[in-house]
């Protein structure tokens, strides 16, 4: 079991503790008497914040190399717990911020609780993404991704998991006795730990809501699905307005721009790229960051001016850097240094998605036929049909149910009287 304990940082991640869980990840790995490994936080209400983003511009301003070798290690790590043999289980009851996705996004089992608050606050400070969030984030469902690494959006407790950053919700109150079943445990096998995690479960019946409330997140799909910052904006501003379109808008407006920009353009390319090509693009794009007036400026302004100030971007207005600038400044030519990591081992889909919730393009492809397992019988036409194979497929799994109702609400119509008849998926 891994406790993240530097409480006075809030659990913020430096070089001393990346250095430290590597090895003894590996040795656990290898081990045939660790059955499962727990990554979780001493204290309440907080898992981590992020890296430690003052160490990191403190090495950065003084050309020291271990600013750089933070993100070799950490990236090491992060794919060394994407690809682990041993189950592991992050637990998450509390603040789960930033760059701290790393230890957990990217792992089988990720529990909440209602103490936990994800958010990806990179670009309020006028940084990158890094530890595999491009690739995580860009296959979230819809634009749900696209929208929280540009906005720094908050997601907290039971949202977390409709939304897919979590594979589980359990509450508080239930975590100490399910850590001793976890450590009693006689076998590593994933399907025995999904059912001892399903018995933790709060299989609660009121949901008000399965992520976002269906108006915003109809909202995010559309307006976070261009590919320019401007024409989201821009689709912002022909949406009815409402205090979540203000507020939006306002939050896009007080960014870094060029954190934006190079961003969004990382996102989309993320979608198409493999794990590694991922990490390989985020290492790349970090050594141009560490060395940006911005990323200098929104640390300081946001944690070491007293009081906090506004920061003051350069260029300030999206208008000010092309997108063909960030082309040429951030993709096309490479950084000196490439990501050396330990192993070759890679994939272009979570191969442990299963003890999630089904993903909103698992149930496009059962409706329109066009997975592979549809070849044959012919796609999913009713409602009914559509809930008992992802109910089935799941095992039972606590709150299919309700994600599956909400996505055949959002994004399919009936072509018969019959609200659940002859199902089609929306273009």
């Amino acid at each position: 079991m891994f406790i993240l304990n530097r409480s006075e940082k809030l659990n913020a991640l430096d070089f001393n503790m990346i250095q430290n869980i590597g090895p003894q990840l590996k040795a656990w790995d290898v081990s045939k008497l660790a059955k499962v490994i727990i990554m979780k936080s001493a204290g309440k209400g907080k898992f981590s914040v992020g890296d430690d983003i003052l160490d990191i511009l403190t090495m950065a301003k003084e050309k020291d190399p271990d600013a750089l070798h933070f993100f070799q290690d950490k990236f090491r790590l992060v794919q060394m717990i994407a690809t682990l043999q041993t189950p592991y289980i992050s637990i998450l009851d509390g603040y789960a911020l930033g760059g701290a996705l790393g230890l957990f996004v990217h792992g089988p089992f990720r529990i909440a609780t209602e103490k936990t608050i994800f958010a990806v606050p990179e670009v309020s400070l006028g940084a990158f993404l890094n530890s595999g969030s491009s690739f995580y984030l860009s296959r979230l469902d819809g634009e749900i991704g696209t929208y929280l690494a540009l906005t720094g959006a908050r997601l907290e407790g039971i949202d977390t998991f409709f939304a897919g950053v979590t594979t589980h919700y359990i509450p508080s109150s239930r975590l100490a006795v399910l850590e001793d079943k976890l450590v009693d445990l006689e076998t590593s096998e994933h399907e025995i730990i999904q059912k001892v995690l399903e018995k933790f479960v709060d299989k609660r019946s009121n949901i008000e809501k399965v992520g976002f409330q269906k108006e915003i997140r109809e909202k995010i799909d559309r307006c976070f699905a261009f590919n320019t910052v401007e024409d989201i904006i821009s689709a912002l501003e022909k949406e009815k307005s409402t205090t979540w379109t203000r507020e939006t808008k306002q939050k896009l407006l007080s960014m870094s721009p060029t954190s934006l920009k190079v961003t969004l353009k990382a996102l989309r390319k993320a979608r198409k790229l493999s794990f590694i090509e991922c990490l390989r693009m985020e290492f790349d794009l970090i050594q141009k960051f560490l060395v940006t007036k911005d990323f200098h400026e929104g640390v300081e302004s946001t944690f070491m001016s007293k009081p906090r100030r506004k920061p003051q971007w350069q260029p300030s207005r999206l208008t000010d850097i092309s997108e063909e600038e960030i082309d040429q400044l951030y993709f096309t030519e490479p950084a000196p240094n490439t990501l050396s990591l330990l192993s070759n081992l890679d994939f272009r889909t979570y191969p442990h998605a299963r003890y999630g919730l089904p993903s909103e393009e698992e149930v496009r492809l059962a409706i329109t036929g066009e997975g592979p397992e549809f070849a044959i019988e012919g796609r999913l036409k009713e409602r009914e049909e559509v809930l008992t194979w992802f109910i089935k497929g799941h095992k039972g799994k606590w709150g299919v149910r309700e994600k599956i109702l909400d996505i055949l609400d959002r994004k399919t119509i009936s072509t018969t009287k019959e609200s659940s008849g002859n199902l089609i998926w929306k273009q």
